[in-house]
């Protein structure tokens, strides 16, 4: 059920408000937020986010026949709304960007509060999840991101159903981070990522969604008065932050890529082309240095000398305990 959590009057008059949809279901439970929206171009979360809620009013309805809900789930669609109706990262007006305000303020700009709310609002959270795309100019294959995973935080990421589960980096920009307020807080917290900024991409919303459909089942969330029996889910591989491998160009000009995020790639296999601008001569083939799942990629063509352009992931483990 939608209810407004934050509002305000914006100084032309019209009302900013902070929403959020929540379910209780018939049997007390644990609880988990799921946010999305964070940063106005990130449109598969969002769009995924929706879909979630609106799958779970129609369980709340009795509109799919033999599911019930468990527990305590809200879901948080959007958080920067001005962000999202300029469809940019950021709003113009603050330019802060609120991947980068937590724990945010009471009192302060716009986006602080707003941030500072939403940390409000999913305190006491046993899971909080985080839906996004690709960061600027990169579109990421469907995968969890955790941090400082503990034991339990390891196994519910296989919750997901999804082949990719990367470590994130402890850097300080992640202290700004609301992933990082949640662990504070002792709440399990997942990032799920799939495509890229500014586009609407079916499939990764597609992914987006039945991750978060197979970790609701997993995780006792929904359960189903009579099971279709025992799946089988896909093998998880786990990647810790110092296995990454960034691929950069050895010079500027642009970018065309030629791989696929996701797929597994060989040492020397071709990442993609740069060309020259205004002549359109090849100047550079970019290969893996070496062998990896690519995770990530350039997809703005604009690349300066020295400059990312994949990310691949070596040396996963598949073992459940991932050995940290």
């Amino acid at each position: 059920m939608k209810q407004a959590i934050y509002s305000t009057t914006t100084p032309l008059g019209d009302t900013l408000a902070l929403y959020k949809n929540m379910w209780e279901g018939s049997e007390s439970g644990q609880k988990l937020s799921i946010v999305a929206g964070i940063q106005g171009d990130r449109l598969n979360g969002l769009l995924a986010a929706g879909r979630i809620a609106n799958f779970l009013q129609n369980v709340a309805d009795g509109n799919e026949p033999g599911l019930k809900l468990s527990g305590t789930v809200q879901v948080f669609p959007v958080v920067n709304h001005r962000a999202l109706e300029s469809g940019t990262a950021t709003w113009w007006y603050d330019n802060l960007d609120a991947d980068l305000a937590f724990p945010g303020s009471e009192e302060g700009d716009l986006t602080e509060t707003l941030c500072n709310r939403l940390l409000h609002e999913t305190a006491g959270s046993d899971f909080g999840i985080i839906l996004q795309t690709g960061s600027a100019h990169f579109e990421d294959a469907p995968h969890v991101r955790v941090y400082r995973p503990s034991l339990a935080m390891r196994k519910a990421s296989r919750q997901f159903n999804l082949s990719v589960i990367r470590e994130v980096p402890d850097i300080p920009s992640v202290n700004l981070q609301l992933s990082r307020q949640w662990h504070e807080m002792d709440i399990q917290t997942f990032t799920l990522s799939a495509g890229r900024p500014q586009v609407c991409d079916p499939s990764a919303i597609d992914a987006l969604f039945g991750a978060m459909m197979h970790f609701l089942r997993e995780m006792e969330f929904l359960s189903c008065d009579e099971p279709d029996g025992e799946t089988v889910g896909t093998e998880a591989m786990f990647y810790k932050s110092k296995n990454e491998v960034w691929v950069n160009t050895e010079g500027a000009g642009l970018y065309l890529p030629c791989g696929r995020v996701g797929e597994t790639v060989a040492a020397g296999q071709k990442l993609g082309e740069v060309f020259e601008l205004y002549g359109g001569q090849l100047l550079e083939t970019v290969v893996a240095p070496q062998g990896g799942v690519l995770v990530s990629q350039r997809v703005h063509p604009l690349a300066h000398e020295k400059e990312a352009v994949a990310i691949l992931l070596t040396g996963g483990h598949s073992k459940w305990f991932w050995p940290f």
